[in-house]
């Protein structure tokens, strides 16, 4: 495809500026300086304590993207309209203004509320009759609060080798996230004198309130933390408040909620399907007859057309966004694929107290992989036996329960701590992708058991100075976005006492030996006040109110793993029931998501779902799809493409390092349902992938 020709209105809107306003010299330098900030801050502030231990990583690779062409979103104007403007080196930008509140359409008044919407494109490769997709692939990486945008520049060439080099992929940054605006930052206020809010003072707030809290540690760890974080989860939701009574009506806390994100995602594909219409009239090369869509009402090439649907693969939260948009407009569904999938009835629940139920389950196989692994597995001693390995993880818990790791670390010169409740949080992360992340715990744990506590001092800890300027990206400030969805999803509020509260934690104890962490962000919804404004729809659309299945245009496609620490099969299961025909894939692995291990079979599921339109069976019929996976805890897949012995089996091959290659992306990137945890060391995540095979690949 070529980029010039297919963008060159999109070219036009930005040679129009003056080139002076987009490349200065002072731009540049502030860009630099912000990405490098952004990596600091990210590892301070994705830290419930001072601490993180975050080294050179494939976020790297973003930042190289980003500078390679320094259009930011700041330089975009916003447009009611879609125009691309060339970015992040061969990927197009765009910002698409939508209504803030779809009760007051923006064609009804100037003045009413807007959205401006952050997107960008990975485009796919096609033939010279066919300039883009007929509807491009909407990705969703979860959170909620995570920006689109940044994983489609991360996942979207990958994605193409699984679903199609064709299929252009497009991440956007959902209401109140990232570099669409207004963001839902409760911590930055205007100015004195000014109506742009002070990023720069909010941050700096922001750190300092999340240092106060670092000692308090989980639910749990002491006779009144329960307290503490209940106290400072009410402090928080005032300050989101205030900042909402100051916006008033047209405060962007009031609508960030999903059903608000689900018809901004139909406005995204209408606003496509506009785009498009303009790039076919103005094509000279004609659709060749047999690439043409049957007129034949007969014919099933109509049904598997997915033009002026929605193409979707949504990733924890992200398939609560993909339920809801199914829900609220079954006739506009073409491809969805809700992976990891969260249990739309618990979610809406004051406490989503029954999620965790599989932790334990993966947490305790630990010891027997490790076993199955001997020497491949840093923590096996000659003649253990499983039990000896959860004997030893244990007497590491429980000397650092109770005397926490003391350092003063080299690379910041600062003091640290690192307590059971540090350790705790880590593990329940390492949940989330054991065969990605459990060599790393084995060798951290290895160490500690030794008593060579110093393999955790090494973190990373942004300097004053560097938070005293205004060097940030306006989109790479963090915001309060999680909260404000999570909080706002719930049709049943939390607000109670202690008391309660801590009746509430002693039901999930029931679940998991992991409910303190569960709990610890659980809680943050108590006392929320700001009330969520719904767009048009029928409250029986949202699909934790829908008594009938819901019957879609094309069948929903849900994928859970058979162990998941935060969405288990059972909702998987529960909510393909919800749908008409949809069918659900169980990826035999543990961890969150499939992208936690390598299947063939999933990653074939998926292709043929995407590509053919093909279905595999609803959970109510006769068993459903069970996919085996290719790898498994110290056991990583290591596939090489010069190996197989045909073309078919070489691009089989490489769409598994592919898939495996976003498990490494996702493991560095993703932070799911408010886990502000220790990081592990990324310098150990990297060396376990099979460096030979990446190059080849993109």
């Amino acid at each position: 495809m070529d980029s010039q020709e297919l963008f060159r209105d999109g070219e036009k809107s930005v040679l129009s500026q003056p080139r002076d306003q987009l490349r200065t010299h002072r731009k540049r330098r502030q860009f630099l300086h912000g990405v490098i900030l952004v990596l600091l801050v990210s590892a301070w502030w994705y830290s419930d304590s001072i601490m993180s231990l975050v080294w050179p990583s494939p976020q790297r690779r973003l930042t190289e993207k980003a500078i390679e062409r320094d259009v930011d979103f700041a330089d975009i104007v916003p447009s009611e309209k879609l125009v691309w403007h060339p970015c992040f080196a061969s990927n197009f930008c765009a910002r698409l203004t939508v209504s803030m509140d779809y009760h007051r359409p923006l064609n009804e008044s100037k003045d009413n509320p807007k959205v401006h919407i952050a997107l960008l494109m990975v485009p796919g490769k096609h033939p010279i009759w066919e300039k883009q997709s007929k509807s491009p692939l909407l990705i969703n990486p979860g959170g909620p609060g995570g920006a689109g945008t940044m994983a489609a520049l991360a996942f979207g060439p990958y994605i193409q080798k699984v679903v199609g080099e064709s299929q252009d992929i497009i991440g956007f940054d959902p209401r109140g996230i990232g570099a669409t605006t207004p963001r839902a930052d409760c911590f930055s206020y205007p100015a004195p004198g000014t109506q742009d809010e002070d990023q720069a003072r909010g941050l700096f707030h922001r750190l300092m309130w999340q240092l106060q809290g670092t000692e308090i540690g989980l639910v749990n760890s002491s006779s009144d933390s329960l307290a503490k974080l209940d106290t400072r989860a009410r402090a928080l939701a005032k300050l989101c408040e205030n900042k909402d009574e100051l916006h008033g009506k047209d405060s962007i806390l009031r609508y960030v909620h999903t059903p608000s994100v689900a018809r901004d995602m139909l406005s995204i594909i209408d606003a496509w399907d506009e785009w498009t219409e303009t790039q076919r009239v103005e094509s000279c090369h004609p659709v060749p007859e047999e690439m043409k869509l049957s007129e034949d009402p007969k014919d099933d090439s109509k049904a598997l057309d997915t033009k002026g649907k929605l193409v979707y693969w949504g990733f924890s939260y992200g398939t609560l966004l993909g339920a809801t948009f199914a829900a609220m407009f079954p006739d506009r569904v073409g491809r969805v694929v809700l992976d990891g999938v969260v249990h739309a009835d618990h979610y809406v629940e004051p406490v989503w107290e029954d999620s965790i139920q599989d932790a334990d389950t993966i947490f305790n196989s630990f010891s027997t992989y490790c076993h199955k692994a001997e020497g491949q597995c840093a923590m096996y001693r000659d003649g253990d036996k499983p039990e000896d390995i959860t004997k030893r993880f244990e007497s590491v818990m429980d000397r650092i329960k109770k005397t926490p790791l003391m350092f003063a670390n080299k690379n910041s010169n600062m003091p640290l701590i690192i307590t059971h409740s540090d350790l705790k949080r880590l593990i329940f992360g390492t949940l989330y992708s054991p065969t990605g992340l459990w060599n790393i715990i084995a060798t951290i744990f290895d160490a500690l058991s030794r008593g060579q506590d110093s393999v955790l001092d090494s973190g990373i800890v942004p300097e004053l100075p560097l938070l005293c300027q205004d060097l940030l990206p306006y989109w790479a400030y963090p915001t309060d976005a999680q909260d404000a969805i999570m909080c706002s999803d719930k049709r049943y509020t939390l607000n109670e006492t202690i008391p309660n509260l801590q009746d509430r934690f002693d039901r999930i104890s029931n679940y998991s030996s992991f409910a303190d962490v569960w709990m610890t962000v659980m809680i943050g919804c108590d006392s929320w006040g700001v009330s969520p404004v719904d767009p048009p729809m029928r409250w029986d659309d949202h699909p934790a109110h829908k008594r009938k299945p819901i019957n879609t245009s094309f069948p929903v496609l849900f994928v859970s793993n058979t162990y998941d620490p935060v969405t288990p099969l059972s909702a998987g299961i529960a909510m393909a029931k919800k749908f008409v025909n949809a069918g659900i894939v169980e990826q035999k692995s543990e961890g969150h998501c499939s992208l936690s291990a390598v299947s063939k079979c999933t990653i074939n599921k998926l292709r043929g779902y995407f590509l053919l339109g093909q279905v595999p069976p609803h959970p109510s019929k006769t068993g459903h799809t069970i996919c085996e996976a290719d790898e498994w805890p110290f056991h990583p897949y290591r596939g090489n493409p010069f190996e197989a012995e045909s073309e078919e089996a070489r691009a089989e091959t490489e769409r598994m390092i592919a898939f495996q290659e976003m498990q490494t992306i996702s493991l560095h990137m993703m932070e799911f349902w408010g886990q502000k945890s220790m990081k592990l060391p990324m310098h150990m995540i990297a060396e376990r992938q099979p460096k030979e095979a990446l190059p080849r690949l993109l």
